[in-house]
């Protein structure tokens, strides 16, 4: 993290005013270039990505307690949650990024599946050879409020990709049977 993320999101948290080279704070609201990314709203940390998702605005908002954005195949997660950057709660009551998905316990035993020569996770809902093509079941399950968690398997002989979206055990019916519709 840049001297410059440390410094203005401890002002913006300790709601002091603060300017460093493109980012500023009045302590109410945090901007980018001129963009408002992060504000205060009757206690909690609002954040949006103001329409630009750059490393710089990434950087920033991963500045603030209780923010983790990563990003996978071009798409952005709060907390393990897709996001497109609309303006979102930080507070950790908020459903939306209350659980990261690593203190969820998934099941990831497999069986081998001899005629595709690799081990498949047993409650897997989805299988592809790239990450991109996840994407889709992802947004999905997020929709719907299914945890998930993407797991690559073992192939026989070759690397060879396999990438599995795996649910919860009760989850899975659920999960198969939007994937189907």
């Amino acid at each position: 993290m840049s001297q410059i993320t440390e410094k203005i999101c401890l002002a913006f948290e300790q709601r002091r005013t603060l300017k460093v080279d493109n980012s500023e704070t009045d302590g109410t609201s945090l901007w980018l270039f001129g963009n408002k990314i992060a504000e205060w709203r009757e206690g909690e940390i609002w954040i949006t990505n103001a329409g630009w998702q750059s490393k710089t605005t990434k950087e920033r908002l991963n500045g603030l307690t209780g923010v983790s954005i990563t990003q996978r195949a071009g798409s952005w997660y709060i907390n393990g949650n897709f996001w497109q950057g609309e303006w979102t709660s930080v507070n950790e009551n908020n459903g939306i990024v209350s659980t990261p998905l690593e203190e969820v316990q998934f099941d990831i035993t497999s069986k081998w599946i001899a005629s595709g020569k690799y081990s498949k996770p047993i409650y897997s809902v989805a299988h592809e050879y790239s990450l991109a093509d996840l994407f889709a079941y992802e947004c999905l399950l997020n929709a719907n409020g299914i945890k998930y968690r993407i797991i690559e398997s073992d192939t026989e002989g070759e690397y060879k990709p396999n990438y599995f979206v795996v649910v919860e055990p009760q989850n899975v019916e659920l999960a198969i049977s939007l994937i189907n519709n």
